[in-house]
């Protein structure tokens, strides 16, 4: 993954497929979670020419007053916390949730859960990659662009097709 989000030109062009998908939604503001889903963000939100929204896990000083919320890690099953400052997100805004990767969305849905507490409208999930086999997924409606299907440890071997994005356009 390092070598996708290092990479500049990918990461743009990352950006614009999937600003592209969400260009007539009247996206107010690109959120996603610190640190992988942040180059990703950042390109889609300068095609959609909107701010970047960053929650955290935890709190920073920095930051001011928050709002934080618990969330059930979707692969894990654990109980985490997700930060986010009050006065980085309006009330009412229309958001895209993006991210580098989603297994269960366990995270996808905190961010979703703590879009509730400011009355924040989710305009729509994007990610880079999902993982396929998963049992129960916690998000339904979601674009990615690369689904990882299988992972050979042993061999140094991964598995990939293209997401949903892409199917959507035929």
């Amino acid at each position: 993954m390092n070598d996708i989000l290092g990479n500049p030109a990918i990461v743009q062009e990352v950006g614009r497929l999937l600003a592209s998908a969400f260009a007539d939604k009247d996206i107010e503001v690109v959120m996603t979670v610190a640190t992988k889903g942040i180059p990703i963000a950042y390109a889609v939100a300068s095609y959609l020419n909107v701010p970047v929204v960053i929650v955290r896990r935890d709190s920073k000083v920095t930051e001011g007053s928050t709002v934080s919320i618990n969330y059930v890690s979707g692969s894990s099953k654990r109980i985490q916390t997700m930060v986010l400052s009050k006065r980085s997100l309006a009330e009412g805004s229309k958001v895209l949730i993006v991210d580098d990767f989603m297994k269960a969305g366990g995270t996808v849905n905190g961010m979703i859960n703590l879009l509730e507490e400011f009355n924040a409208e989710l305009a729509g999930i994007a990610v880079l990659v999902e993982s396929e086999n998963i049992e129960e997924r916690l998000v339904d409606e979601y674009l990615s662009l690369v689904r990882l299907s299988d992972v050979d440890v042993k061999e140094r071997n991964i598995t990939v097709s293209e997401g949903n994005y892409f199917a959507r356009r035929e």
